[in-house]
Formats: structure tokens, sequence, C-alpha cells
């Protein structure tokens, strides 16, 4: 089934009942969403795409005026993250602060007028700058450099800024004396606007938390036969090593085949790999469930090499 807009997919139990319609929780195609509010069972959803279902569900349930924030302005602005991050819905209200049964945490931070946007939808939601302050604030490494290498880099691009400089314009809004301060402060400063993907800025974060040597990014080496460059993630140029991250998606997805069947993108990816060692004598491959597990990938960086430094 191909997917509509998310919004066209919630029934409520309420317009089923007005509309003499079977109860959507006795209704075998439906799946629930929250209290009230169902989808479709067979539309395959990403965890960002169920959580904004759970933000439109919140919207539509409850009085308005909820100012969407934290992780879930993050997803309203198009950034990955972890599905543990995405247990509650996150809102501001100032003056109120409760964590209801139906998943919602409404926050009683107070946020400044113009730090607040209203999407097409109607949604009002915390500004890019604002919500990246919130997540560095509240998610811990590595999981926090999902939604805010995603958020800095589109700041930096839309504001044709240097990252940089959005790194400093964003540490000097967090509030003095503010909850979470130091870690936003620490998470800022470790974002990379060159992450080319959500299983890249796990990756890197993990890295972090494994204290091994930082690698360049998004690393160039130009082919022998003048055709480009090969293009790998991760680069340890001293230690004559790189990293790839491999997602399913690079083997399975069309855009990313480009009319190449699987088998051909296996072979072509075998061949660009034999350019790169060429250059570099090791090569660490990993995907989702390496980059999720830091013992995992810990193992899989020291065999190409790459080990915690020893003070």
């Amino acid at each position: 089934m191909t997917k509509p807009d998310l919004e066209d997919l919630i029934v409520a139990s309420r317009e089923r009942r007005l509309a003499g319609a079977e109860r959507p929780d006795q209704d075998p195609g439906l799946a629930r969403i929250r209290r009230g509010y169902f989808r479709p069972h067979d539309v395959e959803l990403t965890a960002e795409d169920h959580h904004q279902l759970r933000i439109v569900s919140t919207a539509a349930a409850r009085r308005p005026g909820l100012i969407f924030s934290h992780a879930s302005a993050a997803v309203l602005w198009g950034a990955p993250l972890l599905t543990a991050d995405l247990a509650d819905v996150h809102a501001l209200q100032p003056g109120r602060a409760r964590r209801t049964t139906a998943g919602v945490r409404v926050h009683p931070t107070r946020i400044p007028d113009d730090q607040v946007t209203e999407l097409p939808s109607g949604l009002l939601v915390s500004s890019r700058e604002w919500t990246a302050i919130q997540v560095a604030a509240m998610l811990e490494l590595p999981n926090v450099l999902l939604p805010l290498d995603h958020l800095v880099q589109s700041i930096a691009r839309d504001a044709g800024a240097c990252q940089a400089a959005v790194i400093d314009a964003l540490l000097a809004v967090i509030p003095a004396g503010s909850r979470g301060r130091a870690r936003a402060e620490r998470n800022l400063r470790a974002v990379d606007v060159r992450s080319g993907s959500a299983g890249e800025s796990l990756s890197r974060g993990q890295m972090i938390l494994l204290e091994v040597p930082m690698p360049d990014l998004q690393a160039r080496f130009p082919r022998f036969d003048g055709l480009g460059d090969d293009i790998v993630d991760f680069d340890w140029p001293e230690l004559g090593c790189v990293g790839e991250f491999d997602g399913k998606a690079k083997y399975f997805r069309e855009e990313f085949q480009q009319g190449r069947t699987p088998e051909q993108v296996l072979w072509d990816e075998k061949v660009r790999e034999d350019r790169i060692r060429s250059r570099r004598p090791r090569v660490a491959r990993w995907g989702w469930d390496t980059a999720i597990s830091r013992r995992r990938l810990a193992a899989v960086l020291a065999a190409a090499g790459v080990r915690a430094r020893r003070t």
C-alpha cells in the first residue's frame, strides 16, 4: 500500500461513532495511535512517521495552544531519532507540567515568541534553533547526534553560515543557569554537519564515548581513471584505515540503486573498495546492528586498528 499524507491516515473514534461505523478498536484493519485515534494497519511507517501521527493526534485531542518541542519538534523539522527517544510526545505550555497516561509530556518552559513557528499544517513548534538547544540539553551521546547534526546542518544551509558560526549563535542563546546547559554545550560542540546519514551520526557518537581517534568525514579519494572521486564516511589517514556505515538502503532502495540490481550494487561496491584499499589498506564496515552497540562497534574498529587512546 502506498503511504498517503500522514494526517490523512488518522481515524478518530468520535468521528466513527457519529457516522455509525464500527468502533475502530474492533476493526482489525486499524492500529492504535493513542487513545481515541487509529490508523490503517497495513501502512509501513518509520518511527518518526508514527511519532508524527501521535503529535497530530495529540493536537486534535487536547485544547489548542500546545507548542511541540524537544524530540517531537525535531521530528517535525525532519530530523532522525532513535525509537527509544520517541517514547513521549513533548510540548511546551508555560506554567503547566505533567506527564499524562496518553504519553504526552508537557514542559512548563517559557519560550520567546520569536522562537515559535507555525507550520503549514497549523501545528505550533519551537524553531529549529530552539529545538536544537532543547535536544542538546535533553538527549545524551550517542543518540543526540542524530537529530543535532541534522538540525545544525539545515540551519547552516538556510542561513548560508558555517558550522562554527551556527554553534556559537546557539550557545549564546542558551539561558544562563538553565537546566542541562553544560550538557547542551558539550553536545553542540560534538556536532559535525558533514555527517552523511543518521547511521554515521550514531557511529560518531559512539566513537566519542569509546575515546578512539576521531576520523575525518566524507573524505575524497580521486579515482585513477579520472572519473570523479571515491567518498568514504570516515577516514583515519594516520592509521591507514577508512570506515563505512552500510545501511540496507544502499543495496535495495531504488534511489540508491540507480537502475542496478542488488548484485550489481554489491559488485560495484567491491570494485570501489578495491580502489580505496590502494590508498588505505584497512577498511572497516558496519551497519545499524553494530552502530547501535558500542561493544560491537569497538570490536569492528579495533580489528581495523582504530583503538582507544591510552593516556
